[in-house]
């Protein structure tokens, strides 16, 4: 069998589909969708391939219509699947993931560091908020089953840059650069300045202090909050889920009750935050789990302490899903309606409405005012936002517009501190 996932399937489905594919004489593209059928069912913990291959479908046919009704079969279990919320009740999550070297790259001169925000296309398909990236790090020690770093860089090797606090010294930003993100190549805070990046990168920021530097991260790290005096234009977010989710595909992350612990130490010593509710998932407890995590949120923090709210959900691209069925890891992130949006594949726009729309109802008034977190969409389609937020952009730059215009305003008066390290 022809195709780049048949060696990684469980050992009984392969021996099935090949006695299958001599025994019907199956097309090329009813064996290739066994194949990646056979991949999925395995990673969402489902039955055999040979166990829901049902004769009976086709008992009243003959030849190639007897096979097209039995695959239409199995076709129908797969949707039925897909297009329910998942159920997560008999799923065991991964024993052990495995932890990832952490190389030291002493010359990183041909690694480009600097990039812009990774919307799934260019153009007006997704509002995109036009983010300069830093990649600080390249590839995270976390082990989210959804992630698409995993997909970009070498699977098992975090790489820190020894040479990061040279080159950002004398980096030049561009005058149109006003928002950096650190966490799109890896976690921002889970190695702290264990090898030498926040001293860089908040050296860099003081260079910038126009410019807002995000820290984004799953991690429940606090020491750098004590390293350092930080500058008043470093932002840290922290990306939070439902608990079941955590448990189950954020694997080796902090609990959700970590990373909050976290992010209150942060507010405390007078660092703005924000939350990055994302990526929402479509699970059986999904309303009363986001819910709940709202209601923390809103119960630990002051709407002025929180710069930013955004929500997002599963996207994937053709070789992340490619990665994820190779990988056997089992996880039910792609059990889910694969619907093509803007160059991805995602929820049906009705999943997301319902979604973005109960998490933007559960935040009480006094968090949807001027002088509350900037609320938006990761990445997604504009005609989202007006069912969600009342709001919509008529393009990328007036979306880009407002939330400078809120970020600045908010952290206005917080500028003009006085740093008292310097590194």
């Amino acid at each position: 069998m022809e195709h780049p996932l048949f060696k990684s399937l469980r050992q009984q489905d392969r021996s099935f589909i090949l006695e299958c594919s001599r025994r019907c004489s199956l097309t090329f593209q009813q064996g290739r969708q066994l194949v990646e059928w056979a991949a999925d069912l395995a990673l969402w913990q489902e039955k055999l391939l040979e166990q829901l291959w049902d004769e009976s479908k086709g008992s009243t046919l003959g030849g190639k219509a007897r096979i097209k009704a039995i695959i239409g079969a199995l076709q129908d279990y797969i949707d039925s699947i897909r297009q329910n919320p998942i159920d997560y009740s008999s799923f065991s999550e991964p024993e052990l993931i495995q932890t990832k070297n952490i190389t030291v790259i002493e010359d990183s001169s041909d690694i480009v560091l600097l990039g812009r925000c990774p919307c799934p296309v260019s153009g007006e398909k997704t509002r995109c908020c036009n983010l300069v990236t830093l990649d600080a790090v390249q590839q995270c020690a976390f082990g989210c089953s959804y992630c698409s770093i995993q997909a970009f860089y070498h699977q098992n090797e975090v790489r820190v840059f020894g040479d990061l606090g040279k080159r950002l010294d004398s980096i030049v930003l561009d005058d149109t650069v006003w928002h950096v993100g650190t966490g799109q190549s890896s976690d921002s805070l889970l190695l702290g300045d264990d090898y030498g990046t926040l001293s860089a990168l908040i050296r860099l920021a003081r260079r910038y202090p126009d410019t807002i530097f995000e820290l984004k991260t799953k991690s429940r790290r606090t020491d750098w909050i004590n390293i350092f005096d930080v500058p008043s234009n470093i932002v840290a977010t922290w990306s939070l889920n439902a608990p079941t989710i955590i448990m189950k595909e954020e694997h080796l992350t902090a609990t959700l009750e970590q990373r909050l612990d976290a992010a209150q130490a942060a507010a405390e010593a007078g660092i703005m935050i924000g939350f990055h509710i994302h990526p929402m998932v479509w699970f059986d407890d999904w309303k009363e789990e986001y819910k709940r995590l709202i209601d923390e949120i809103c119960t630990r923090f002051s709407p002025h302490q929180v710069l930013m709210i955004s929500f997002g959900t599963l996207t994937f691209t053709k070789p992340a899903l490619r990665q994820l069925r190779k990988s056997g890891r089992p996880t039910k992130v792609s059990a889910i309606e694969l619907t093509e949006s803007a160059g991805k594949y995602s929820y049906p726009e009705t999943i997301k409405r319902d979604l973005f729309g109960h998490a933007y109802s559960c935040f009480p008034d006094e968090w949807k005012t001027e002088t509350g977190p900037f609320f938006y969409l990761c990445m997604e389609l504009p005609s989202l936002w007006m069912p969600v937020f009342g709001r919509m952009y008529a393009d990328n730059a007036a979306f880009e517009s407002d939330m400078r215009r809120a970020y600045r305003s908010k952290l206005a008066a917080r500028e003009g501190r006085v740093d008292k390290k310097t590194i």
